[in-house]
């Protein structure tokens, strides 16, 4: 059979060709793919009213905040008759709202009306125990060396003074109100509220006991921890704790006031919605770890948390801006942040518990210990 070469060849250029089209094609729809899934990524990554990029990561990559999550009181083993029994006691006193967290979940809570889980209260007091967890973490960091250090490192115009004892207070007698100088909440709240300079107030105490030997509980001594805060870190003690505690807990609640030179007031400003107060609990709980990471390091948490110094007087002993003693039938060890009003957070470590509290009461604190002792025994 007689080929005709010239029908071939034509045969296999036009085959070429084709070839050559359909790569062309397929690069071409390629690029176009490529360009649409850029724009559409950009689309995606808005610019947001601070002018700042918005990136919108798949949803597998965002890391999602961490909620409270909740369940009953019969799967923790607490009576649920003796929580009934609790919200009647507490019915009857001016206290806002109630959350008792066992085994790391919200098992029961409580508002009075016009109240809620995103109600902000002012934590009073309680501020103190928040400040304690920024010293513990600035140590942590490195910013402050320990807390054996002279606070004259600090403020060294109390070196002026010629006081001895005043060049003796360390870090440790400001967390523990055992300074020695002369000023307490009962004789010098309103006078220390009133004045310019609430840190100059502070040190131009005269110091009439050795430091060390004598519990004198002064809000005073918290503030100038916090201006430690500040004066170590270059950030006010709020600033700090967002980015160290705050922020790290997903606490969104935080809010702080200020002194006239715009120190955060570290003895009596702090405020935290119930949940939030609950977080704090729970974090040292969990000796400083929350959600995998560590926050504080369980050295500052034990030590804050057991007793610093034997006030041999009252109904509990002090660590380091948080109250320790025991609850129940049993005697449970326990610790706990107390605040003016009844703000509270109680930790007792035996029973995986944290109960968080808001109140507007200016009676005796002696209802809360008797709430406490009930809901622990109803624990066991």
């Amino acid at each position: 059979m007689k080929i005709n070469v010239k029908k071939v060849l034509i045969t296999v250029i036009i085959i070429i060709v084709l070839i050559v089209t359909l790569l062309f094609a397929f690069k071409n729809n390629k690029q176009v793919s490529n360009t649409n899934e850029i724009e559409n990524v950009f689309t995606n990554n808005l610019i947001s009213e601070a002018n700042t990029l918005v990136v919108n990561m798949p949803e597998e990559q965002v890391e999602q905040a961490w909620e409270w999550q909740h369940d009953t009181l019969e799967n923790h083993n607490i009576n649920v008759s003796a929580i009934s029994s609790i919200h009647n006691t507490i019915d009857s006193y001016p206290i806002n709202a109630e959350v008792i967290v066992k085994d790391g979940v919200i098992v029961d809570e409580y508002y009075k009306n016009g109240y809620d889980p995103n109600s902000v209260f002012t934590l009073q007091s309680t501020s103190k125990s928040i400040t304690s967890a920024l010293i513990g973490i600035a140590i942590d960091k490195g910013y402050i060396e320990s807390v054996n250090v002279p606070i004259s490192n600090y403020f060294p115009q109390i070196l002026e003074s010629g006081s001895e004892y005043k060049s003796q207070i360390t870090i440790w007698n400001l967390l523990t109100h055992t300074t020695g100088l002369d000023a307490s909440d009962t004789e010098n709240w309103d006078e220390w509220l009133a004045s310019d300079n609430w840190v100059d107030y502070v040190l131009e105490r005269p110091a009439t006991s050795r430091p060390g030997t004598v519990f004198r509980y002064f809000t005073g001594n918290t503030h100038l921890l916090s201006a430690i805060i500040q004066q170590a870190t270059g950030k006010t003690a709020y600033e700090f704790g967002e980015e160290y505690l705050f922020g790290p807990l997903d606490i969104e609640s935080a809010q702080c006031s200020t002194d006239p030179q715009g120190i955060s007031d570290g003895g009596n400003g702090f405020a935290l919605n119930i949940y939030d107060m609950a977080r704090i609990g729970e974090l040292y709980l969990n000796n400083g770890i929350w959600n995998g990471k560590r926050i504080i390091s369980e050295q500052w948490i034990k030590d804050s948390t057991t007793l610093q110094f034997d006030r041999s007087s009252g109904s509990a002993d002090y660590g380091y801006q948080w109250w320790v003693r025991t609850f129940g039938d049993n005697n449970y060890p326990a610790y706990f942040a107390q605040g003016h009003y009844g703000q509270y957070i109680f930790v007792v470590p035996d029973l995986n518990l944290v109960v968080a509290i808001t109140s507007h009461y200016e009676g005796s604190t002696s209802i809360y210990w008797q709430i406490m002792n009930n809901i622990v025994n109803a624990c066991n």
